[in-house]
This record gives C-alpha cells, sequence and structure tokens, in this order.
C-alpha cells in the first residue's frame, strides 16, 4: 500500500513509511529557534510548548523512547534543561487522537453504529481528551467535558472552540449543563457507572443515546480483583457487564450492544464498551 501523507504545519518534514498501525504516517517535526533564550527549562516543558499538538503523555514517551533531540543529539530524559534557544525535533509517529482512549471509542463508534455527527455531547472522565478528539472527528458539533482532575486536557482539545472542559468537577455532583446533551459517553475510574446515572440522566435530552467505558476493577467485588488490580477472571468480567447492563437499563435504558475493548487499560485490564438508547416513550412507561 502507497505511503499515506497527511498535511502538517511549516517545519514538518514527513518520512515515507508504510500504514501498518493506528498511527498512519512518521514525521519529523522542528520546532526551531523559536525566541531569545531567557534560561534552561525541562526539555518535556519546552516540547510541550512548541508542539501542542500533542499530549504530555506522547511527548514523555517519546522522550523516554529517544524521538527527541536536541541540537542534533538525542536526549532521553523529559527533565533535562534545555536552552530556550535550542532547535528541537521529535521524529515520532504521528497519532491519530490525542491519546489512546479515542482509539477505544472508534472502534464502539464503527462496530456498534453509533451516530455522532451533529450532536451535543458530554464526555466525562475527559483526562487528556482522547474520548473527546474522538467525537469531533466524528462531527460532533459541540462536547462539554468534564473530569475531577486539572490541568490534564491536551492543548488540542483546550483550544477547540467545539470544547467546553469544565476540570474540578465530580459528574455525580453535576446539577446541569448550559444545554441539554444528545450524547454522553464515560471513561470513568474509581466509582460505578450506576452511582452517576442520576446525574447523566439529568444533563440528557429525552431521546439520547449513552456510551460507557466499563471498566471490571472498579465494578467487580474486591474479592474478585487480583493482584496489582488486575481482573483476569473471564466470568467476573460476564458478571460485570450483565450487572452494569442490568443497572443502567433500569435507568429507562436500552442496550444496543457492547464490544470488548481493542485495547486494555493501562494497567493491563480487558475493558469494555456497552452503548444504550433513551427514548422518551420508554421513559414514559
Amino acid at each position: 500500500m502507497a505511503p499515506q501523507l497527511l498535511k502538517l504545519p511549516t517545519g514538518v518534514r514527513w518520512v515515507n513509511a508504510q500504514i501498518h498501525s493506528p498511527f498512519r504516517s512518521y514525521a519529523v517535526a522542528s520546532s526551531g529557534k523559536l525566541q531569545p533564550p531567557k534560561k534552561k527549562r525541562r526539555l518535556d516543558e519546552i516540547c510541550l510548548e512548541r508542539f501542542q499538538q500533542y499530549s504530555r503523555t506522547f511527548i514523555q514517551s517519546w522522550i523516554l523512547q529517544g524521538k527527541v533531540s536536541v541540537d542534533g543529539k538525542v536526549v532521553n530524559k523529559a527533565g533535562t534543561p534545555v536552552s530556550e534557544k535550542a532547535v528541537v525535533q521529535i521524529m515520532a509517529e504521528i497519532p491519530k487522537y490525542v491519546c489512546r482512549a479515542g482509539y477505544k471509542l472508534e472502534a464502539a463508534i464503527e462496530q456498534l453504529g453509533i451516530n455522532v455527527a451533529g450532536k451535543v455531547a458530554l464526555d466525562s472522565g475527559l483526562s487528556t481528551g482522547g474520548f473527546t478528539d474522538c467525537l469531533l472527528q466524528y462531527g460532533a458539533s459541540f462536547v462539554y467535558g468534564v473530569d475531577v482532575g486539572y490541568g490534564q486536557v491536551a492543548d488540542k482539545i483546550r483550544r477547540d472552540e467545539r470544547v467546553c472542559v469544565i476540570e474540578r468537577t465530580n459528574l455525580r455532583y453535576l446539577s446541569e449543563l448550559p444545554q441539554k446533551v444528545d450524547l454522553v459517553t464515560l471513561d470513568l475510574s474509581f466509582i460505578s457507572i450506576l452511582l452517576v446515572m442520576p446525574a447523566v440522566i439529568n444533563v440528557m435530552k429525552e431521546e439520547a443515546n449513552l456510551v460507557t467505558l466499563v471498566k471490571p476493577q472498579f465494578e467487580a467485588r474486591r474479592s474478585q480483583v487480583g493482584s496489582g488490580g488486575i481482573v483476569r477472571d473471564p466470568m467476573v468480567h460476564q458478571e460485570v457487564l450483565e450487572k452494569i447492563i442490568k443497572g443502567v437499563e433500569n435507568f429507562g435504558f436500552c442496550s444496543n450492544g457492547w464490544i470488548e475493548s481493542p485495547l486494555k487499560g493501562a494497567e493491563g485490564n480487558t475493558e469494555f464498551l456497552v452503548y444504550f438508547s433513551r427514548t422518551a416513550e420508554r421513559n414514559a412507561n
């Protein structure tokens, strides 16, 4: 298959590569000498400032992998002091989404036939913004991104006019949004999905959809979670899925199907994505 080339801003030179991964292509990105030197700063901080299209996670990973050079020399420590006048180059795979979570949601959209185009969405568990990035690339008109944390959102997402970032906010206690949404996506940790369902319903239109990432380690009983926080038993996976599907249906939703996530969680846990619909007729009964 012929290599796929994408258009990048000035200062980026493409290197041909066969398409063999979800990252599509390889590139060398050079920041050049942007401003007079003031002082030395951490390499990862300089990269984040100059290459704002990439998340902190990607930047730090590339540095560790030896894919970042300073004045022509490879530097593999994120905390290395670097002059602000230095020429910094990144030789790395160009990701489709700001983080790997985007590929999880993409799989659900494609395999479960979820229509995102033109929808107003709430993405809770925003984190870096992988789900939100995916929603926007699939045509969502606006996304409210909610997260209990602060400062994790990729600049690409934070600067997008179609995104409203709401940080330091627990979805469980979210009372309202400026408008009701057509779609809710959940990527939550350390809390059961069922505990946030009243808040989800409160911000939804009467007819809306829900896509949730199910993480067994946060839904199973403590005795079912193994060493390292890993749930390895397929029977527990099935039990958790049934509990979540029945539990969400009790809130007036209809299950439209589920898939196993194409990517495991950060610690190696198997995860699942479940697609639900809410209709005015169902909630009237």
